[in-house]
C-alpha cells in the first residue's frame, strides 16, 4: 500500500496519463483511427521505420496536418495556463488567482475584440492582428493592475486582486460595448472568448517556444515561493527578495498567460483546476508542483479539446464540436466550488 501512495508512483501514473492522453487525442475525432495506424504513421514519419502508402494516403494527413498540431497547441496552452495559475496563486497566497481573476484574460480579450472592430470598420488586415491586439490587451492590463496596486514602493496583496476584478469588469463592459456595435457578427468575439485550439499555424512557434522556456524558468524559484508562502516579513527574514521575486515572477506568469491567450483565446479554470489538483496529490512544495503541473497542464487540455470535438458530434451526428472554453467550464465550475467549500475548512497553506 505504501508503493501505491509514494511519489514516485504517482509520477509515473502522471507521465502514463499524459502519453495516453496525446495517444487519445490524435486518434480520435470525426474519423476514429486504429491506434495501431496511429503507431504507424509516428514510426514511419519521425522514426523512418516501417513507411506504409496506404497508411499514409488514408490517415496520415489526418494526423499530421490537423490533429497533430491542434494536440500540441493544447499542450503549450494548457502548461501556459496551469504554471500562471500556480505561480499567481503563490505570491498572492489566494487559492483563487488566476489570470482570470487578475483581469489579464480580460484585457486579451479586449484586444481581440478591437481588432475584430477593426477588421470590419477600417481593413480587413486586422483580422490577422488578431493575437497581437489580444497580447497587448493582456500586457497592457499587467502594467495597470500593478500600477494600482503599488502602494509605497510595495505591491498590496489584496489591492492587486482587487484591482484585477475592477480592470476585469472594466474590459468586459468595452468587450459587450464592441459586441453591441458588431451585430450579428459578434459570433466571431463568442466564439473567441470560448477559445479554440484550431488553425495553429508555424507562425506561433516562437510564440510556443517562449512559453515553454519561461515555464521552465519559474523552476529556479521553487524554493522562493515555498518561502513566500509563510508571509512577507518570514521570507525576508530567511533572505527572500520578496519585493524582486514577485515583480520577476508576476511578470513572467502574466507574459505566459498574455502569449497563450493571444494563440487560443480565453480558456478558463485551467489554471485553477490544475495546480490545486497536483498540490492535493503531491504536495505544496514547488520542487514537486510545477514539473507536475507543466505534464498535468499538458495532459488536460488536449483531453479536453477531444471531448469538445468528439461528442457533440457523436450526440448531434456531424462534424459539430464546442469551444474547448465550455469543456473547461463545465470541469472547472464544480471545481471552483469545492475550492469556496474547501476553503471555509482552511485546508490550503
Amino acid at each position: 500500500m505504501k508503493f501505491i501512495y509514494s511519489n514516485g508512483f504517482k509520477i509515473f501514473l502522471l507521465f502514463l496519463a499524459f502519453l495516453l492522453g496525446f495517444i487519445v487525442s490524435v486518434s480520435v475525432g470525426s474519423v476514429r483511427i486504429p491506434l495501431k495506424y496511429t503507431f504507424e504513421i509516428f514510426f514511419s514519419k519521425y522514426l523512418g521505420i516501417g513507411i506504409n502508402e496506404t497508411f499514409q494516403s488514408e490517415y496520415y494527413e489526418i494526423i499530421t496536418k490537423v490533429r497533430l498540431p491542434r494536440v500540441l497547441l493544447g499542450m503549450v496552452v494548457g502548461v501556459s495556463l496551469s504554471v500562471a495559475g500556480l505561480i499567481f496563486q503563490a505570491l498572492l497566497r489566494n487559492p483563487l488567482a488566476d489570470p482570470y481573476t487578475l483581469g489579464i484574460s480580460a484585457g486579451s480579450a479586449f484586444g481581440a475584440g478591437l481588432a475584430i472592430l477593426f477588421s470590419y470598420v477600417i481593413s480587413s488586415v486586422f483580422k490577422s492582428l488578431i493575437p497581437l491586439f489580444a497580447f497587448i490587451g493582456g500586457i497592457s492590463t499587467v502594467f495597470i493592475v500593478y500600477f494600482l496596486a503599488r502602494a509605497r514602493g510595495r505591491i498590496q496583496i489584496l489591492t492587486i486582486i482587487l484591482s484585477g476584478v475592477v480592470v476585469s469588469y472594466l474590459f468586459s463592459s468595452g468587450l459587450v460595448f464592441i459586441m453591441s456595435i458588431l451585430g450579428d457578427r459578434a459570433h466571431e468575439v463568442i466564439f473567441w472568448l470560448m477559445g479554440s485550439l484550431a488553425g495553429y499555424h508555424k507562425s506561433q512557434l516562437t510564440a510556443s517556444i517562449l512559453i515553454i522556456l519561461l515555464s521552465i524558468f519559474t523552476f529556479g524559484f521553487f524554493r522562493d515561493l515555498d518561502i513566500i508562502l509563510l508571509g512577507d516579513d518570514q521570507a525576508k527574514a530567511l533572505g527572500v527578495n520578496v519585493e524582486l521575486v514577485r515583480i520577476l515572477l508576476f511578470g513572467i506568469a502574466s507574459l505566459i498567460t498574455a502569449t497563450a491567450v493571444s494563440l487560443s483565446g480565453t480558456i478558463g479554470f485551467v489554471g485553477l483546476i490544475i495546480p490545486h489538483t497536483m498540490r492535493l496529490v503531491f504536495g505544496p512544495k514547488h520542487k514537486k508542483l510545477i514539473p507536475s503541473t507543466i505534464v498535468a497542464g499538458a495532459t488536460f487540455l488536449p483531453l479536453s479539446d477531444t471531448l469538445a470535438r468528439t461528442i457533440p458530434g457523436f450526440i448531434l451526428g456531424g462534424g459539430v464540436e464546442v469551444p474547448v472554453g465550455v469543456v473547461t467550464s463545465i470541469f472547472g465550475s464544480p471545481f471552483f466550488l469545492f475550492l469556496l467549500i474547501k476553503g471555509k475548512k482552511k485546508y490550503w497553506f
